[in-house]
């Protein structure tokens, strides 16, 4: 546990903070960068992660009131300064805020979710980091000895002070029993799922591939990785609230590729005219410039 990334006098950097940062970095300027890439660039820009950024938050705040808040965080709206972030809700509030973004500058959805997916991983990824700095996320007491078994220090917050209430250690003791790094489990996933994504982007053929499989991959990697979470509650037998949703997010991406492969996507590709992207393997993109608006979106 590292809250304090680094001190420069009275200013203090938090790990958190700076992970957050980073990522928002990372996934504002990776989509621009592969659009710009493009023969025909979209007319996007990196204002589109500011949109998301916000309507990320927003939704993130939104969701963890709704499943850990009570009545006082209700009260002026406290939960937007005080509580907690939960990444489904920062995913459905960024995926309406890009939407609208979107909209607004006249750009193709799935085509442009074609380039935000993989590094929508990487930031998460780096996100997950920060988390694991905090100290918070963390991970099931380890029934065993494994080397990569994290105890964390004293705090107010965190495994440390759970594990008192559970009984499993006195106030006495300066550092929490071993509990899975499940921080880094994803963290490790999510980069694996972005290397993934970027070859599936650079060969796939359809348009929103490369979206869909960000969905399908993130749904089987929560679902695992929330069996050794620690903090998250088991409405449902041993299953969290996000390993439910994990679940529904991968059998409903699924279904959607097998819809899709018997229906819209057995259709002929169009003509399609080379992007600069693709040009150096001698390779075609995946959607014309020219196609029509009803094309773009459905295919």
């Amino acid at each position: 546990m590292y809250p304090t990334l680094l001190e420069l006098g009275d200013i203090r950097f938090h790990a958190y903070t700076v992970m957050m940062t980073l990522a928002f970095l990372v996934g504002t300027l990776g989509p621009n960068w592969l659009n710009n890439r493009r023969a025909n660039p979209y007319p996007v820009s990196p204002a589109g992660g500011i949109w998301i950024f916000f309507a990320g938050m927003a939704g993130a705040k939104l969701y963890w009131v709704l499943q850990y808040g009570d009545a006082s965080h209700w009260r002026y709206l406290q939960f937007l300064i005080s509580g907690g972030l939960v990444f489904f809700g920062g995913l459905i509030g960024g995926i309406l805020g890009g939407i609208a973004y979107l909209k607004y500058v006249k750009a193709p959805v799935v085509p442009v979710a074609d380039m935000v997916a993989p590094f929508m991983a990487l930031a998460h990824a780096l996100g997950r980091i920060g988390c694991f700095l905090n100290g918070c996320c963390w991970g099931a007491l380890m029934r065993g000895h494994f080397p990569w078994g994290v105890s964390y220090p004293r705090s107010t917050h965190g495994p440390y002070r759970a594990q008192i209430r559970e009984g499993l250690i006195s106030a006495s003791e300066t550092h929490s029993l071993p509990v899975h790094p499940t921080q880094l489990y994803e963290t490790f996933g999510l980069m694996v799922m972005f290397v993934l994504l970027l070859i599936i982007y650079k060969r796939h053929k359809r348009t929103g591939v490369v979206a869909l499989s960000y969905l399908l991959m993130y749904g089987a990697l929560r679902f695992v990785t929330e069996a050794f979470r620690g903090e998250s509650g088991r409405p449902l037998g041993d299953l969290t609230v996000s390993q439910m949703v994990g679940l529904g997010m991968f059998v409903g991406s699924a279904l959607l590729f097998l819809v899709l492969g018997r229906t819209i996507w057995r259709k002929p590709l169009p003509a399609l005219q080379a992007d600069d992207d693709d040009t150096a393997d001698g390779e075609e993109s995946c959607v014309s410039d020219t196609d029509t608006p009803e094309e773009i979106q459905t295919t």
